[in-house]
């Protein structure tokens, strides 16, 4: 590319990534993938055997808004595909860990959980991480994975990155797909020991937790 194909090209990313921020629904994802391919493949660089880089860079000037169209269109795609790469239930993880609620929703098939309505739990799901990211600070979520042998199920503490806050949940999984949530109420199993039990956020807030 010339100089004024970065220019027209960085003035067309800037475009779409101010639209991106009021991005629809999954659904349109992969049209909007399709619409913009075209772009990013003038942009991409993929050496033989290397991750994808951005073409971003010409005659000492870094073009910004290529660089961040680059990315958000990799991160979008592959997001959108993640069941190709990964199982359902680490496909619910990794949106859990990076606390995006619009994206937990779309990867769930529409029925009850935690004896709610779709829509009732997604709502209820929506807040806790609300609560975990605007009140309490985190930005992210890590996950610890232990094996409760009261109840015989792989249960997850989802944590914090800035104040441990966490929630507690077992995915139930059916057919290779999760089919329900559950909060354990009545006892704290293998709780790990650095953990305040009084910073657990609860999605099924209804029932006082005992």
């Amino acid at each position: 590319m010339e100089k004024i194909d970065y220019q027209i090209s960085d003035i067309t990313c800037s475009k779409l990534l101010n639209e991106f921020n009021a991005f629809p629904e999954f659904e349109e994802m992969h049209a909007w993938l399709d619409l913009h391919k075209p772009l990013y493949d003038k942009i991409n660089i993929e050496p033989k055997g290397l991750p994808a880089i951005a073409n971003c860079n010409y005659d000492g000037v870094r073009y910004e808004h290529i660089a961040k169209f680059h990315s958000l269109y990799k991160k979008t795609e592959y997001e959108y595909n993640l069941l190709d790469h990964m199982s359902h239930l680490e496909v619910l993880v990794y949106f859990i860990e990076r606390m995006d609620a619009i994206m937990i929703h779309q990867y769930l098939p529409e029925k009850e959980y935690m004896g709610m309505g779709f829509r009732d739990f997604n709502y209820k799901i929506s807040c806790a991480i609300q609560e975990l990211y605007a009140h309490r600070g985190n930005r992210s979520l890590r996950t610890e994975a232990v094996s409760c042998n009261r109840c015989n199920q792989k249960q997850y503490y989802f944590i914090g990155d800035y104040d441990e806050s966490y929630m507690h949940l077992i995915l139930k999984v059916e057919n290779g797909a999760v089919n329900d949530f559950i909060e354990c109420r009545e006892s704290k199993c293998n709780i790990p020991f650095y953990l305040d039990p009084e910073k657990q956020v609860w999605v099924d807030t209804i029932t006082p937790p005992f």
